[in-house]
């Protein structure tokens, strides 16, 4: 089992054990998005991931998709003309489509682990968690930016944001074992904001334990509650309509 702070680290030594449960349950792997459904509603994500009833997230959601796509179209070389969606960036982009063709920048990173955080494929039966990104920059053998591309609104998100950029950096630094230093990046592409959060291993690792053990509850859980509230059904859609899967929304 792989340790998860670092050895120079005593004061630790209380959390440095993760929990290895002998069995998973109904919901075997994390992402970010998951956790964050399961932390906020369990019921929302039994009836996505258990009864695998896809989830309608409207028109935003499938902007950001068509938008992203671009991007990674652009970068790769396989989009001549600059999208106009991402003008607020096009330095950014046009720096970042040059680091691609110099070999130093990995796009569209699937990332897997399992449950004692090593390296694997992405839906390989070992697979407990899941990372994605938009772009990682390998600066030098020790030091990498971790790039994210956001669309639609840049304020209410800080808390969900900020967790799923420590999630990249935790996530790079078990990836790439030589990765000293990361710095994540979130492009705010409707903005024209960026934030960045640089992280140490030694610093990104104290927050693995929390990490781990919330993808633990998530992994080994057998009781999905409702947990149901004006925000949180507001943007769900399987209480709407004429037929809604979920019978505990709330209007």
């Amino acid at each position: 089992m792989v340790k998860l702070v670092q050895d120079k680290r005593p004061d630790l030594d209380s959390v440095i054990e993760p929990e290895t449960p002998e069995e998973l349950g109904l919901i075997p792997a994390w992402s970010h998005s998951t956790l964050k459904t399961f932390e906020t509603c369990a019921y929302r994500s039994y009836i996505a991931k258990v009864r695998r009833i896809q989830e309608d997230y409207g028109p935003a959601a499938k902007r950001g998709s068509e938008i992203h796509q671009k991007a990674e179209d652009y970068v790769s070389g396989k989009l001549d003309e600059f999208p106009i969606e991402l003008n607020k960036f096009k330095s950014e982009f046009e720096e970042l489509k040059e680091l691609y063709q110099s070999g130093t920048v990995e796009l569209e990173g699937e990332w897997g682990f399992t449950i004692d955080w090593q390296p694997c494929g992405w839906l390989t039966p070992e697979t407990w968690g899941r990372i994605k990104l938009d772009a990682i920059v390998h600066e030098t053998e020790t030091s990498a930016r971790v790039i994210d591309y956001k669309t639609g609104k840049m304020f209410g998100n800080e808390i969900s944001h900020s967790q799923q950029a420590l999630t990249y950096a935790i996530g790079s630094f078990f990836k790439f074992p030589e990765l000293q230093h990361a710095q994540t990046e979130l492009w705010y592409l409707d903005h024209g904001e960026v934030t960045r959060q640089a992280y140490t291993r030694d610093q990104a690792m104290v927050f693995m334990p929390t990490l781990h053990q919330r993808a633990i509850t998530m992994t080994t859980a057998t009781e999905f509650l409702p947990n149901p509230s004006k925000t949180n059904c507001r943007w769900c859609s399987y209480g709407k309509g004429e037929y809604p899967v979920c019978q505990h929304g709330i209007e």
